[in-house]
């Protein structure tokens, strides 16, 4: 009753007779409700800032790689009236290339070639019967 005598509505609702709240909504009502509003939005706004500049980091560092260049290949060079292949590595030392000038080779059959290559593993030239140059040669024009 209220303070005239008149019977009065209850403020609160019975125990039991609203709809169920799972926890997840109370919760969330609590924490909307409270100071722990702008925290909670807070994080939430700074965990997206993250992955956001996480992405855009990896964006930047793949076009920024440089594409990997093809290692290197040698020159061969052909002259097909002596049938005799020089395959030339992109790298070369001064002495080794020097060394070329002092590697004899043998007398050939007529339908085959010789190539000569330097092999950097045992450090010297060595003379191979092929019955071909290698497709990436080139031939060169007789002087």
């Amino acid at each position: 009753m209220d303070s005239v005598g008149n019977p009065s509505a209850r403020p609160f609702p019975e125990p039991g007779s609203g709809s169920e709240r799972g926890a997840g909504e109370l919760l969330l009502a609590v924490i909307t409700g409270s100071a722990l509003a702008p925290f909670v939005q807070g994080v939430a706004t700074k965990a997206g800032e993250d992955v956001y500049a996480k992405i855009k980091d990896l964006l930047v560092r793949r076009r920024a790689a440089p594409a990997a260049e093809p290692p290197p290949t040698p020159i061969v060079l052909a002259d097909p009236r002596t049938r005799i292949a020089v395959e030339l590595p992109a790298t070369l030392p001064r002495t080794e290339a020097a060394r070329l000038a002092a590697v004899r080779v043998p007398a050939a059959g007529r339908d085959d070639w010789l190539l000569v290559r330097y092999e950097p593993d045992d450090s010297q030239w060595t003379v191979r019967v092929v019955t071909d140059p290698p497709a990436t040669a080139i031939e060169v024009e007789p002087g």
